[in-house]
């Protein structure tokens, strides 16, 4: 069977995709990871990082793009095995790399949230507890964001939602749904 969708224009990390049948266009990129680590005391691991698009600092969760191109992430689009290990395997890189945690345990894929009808760019939520951390080691980009981590409770992290300071909307549904 021959899908109803037909891309009309593909870029570097985007393409836009017809629908031929209900006619509306969508754009579609590879997913991000997201990460609700806890350690020892049940605190979470927040990140504070520089952002650009704010011009200030923002408190989040760690994350990351799942692949570095478009091309690989359509070649898994449809298989969910080989999608799940890819988000898998791009949490724990990132765990690694952003915080140094050397070792999880109980990771899981918690929630997937969806942008919207015209727009596919998946964002995976994984839980797990840290084992193991070491020293964080951070790459170019990330020394530019001058990211800072630290451990914080359900009250201290709903302080941050509260006054404004985490902004990133889809991970502070995503938090307040899981603290629930």
């Amino acid at each position: 069977m021959q899908s109803p969708r037909k891309n009309i224009f593909t870029w570097e990390l985007f393409t836009v995709e017809r629908h031929q049948e209900k006619w509306f266009e969508r754009v579609v990129r590879p997913p991000w990871v997201r990460l609700i680590l806890k350690n020892h005391e049940n605190k979470i691991l927040i990140i504070k990082e520089h952002r650009f698009e704010y011009d200030t600092f923002d408190y989040r969760i760690p994350g990351w793009k799942v692949f570095d191109e478009l091309v690989p992430y359509l070649e898994v689009r449809n298989d969910e095995d080989k999608l799940n290990t890819t988000v898998y395997d791009t949490a724990r890189l990132e765990a690694k790399e952003e915080a140094g945690i050397d070792e999880l345990s109980d990771l899981e894929i918690v929630h997937v949230s969806k942008a919207w009808a015209t727009v596919e760019w998946d964002l995976y939520y994984l839980s797990g507890q840290i084992q193991k951390i070491w020293e964080q080691k951070l790459t170019g980009h990330e020394h530019e964001h001058g990211i800072e981590i630290s451990f914080l409770d359900e009250v201290e992290i709903f302080a941050l939602i509260k006054s404004w300071k985490m902004k990133e909307d889809r991970s502070v549904a995503v938090l307040v749904r899981y603290f629930s």
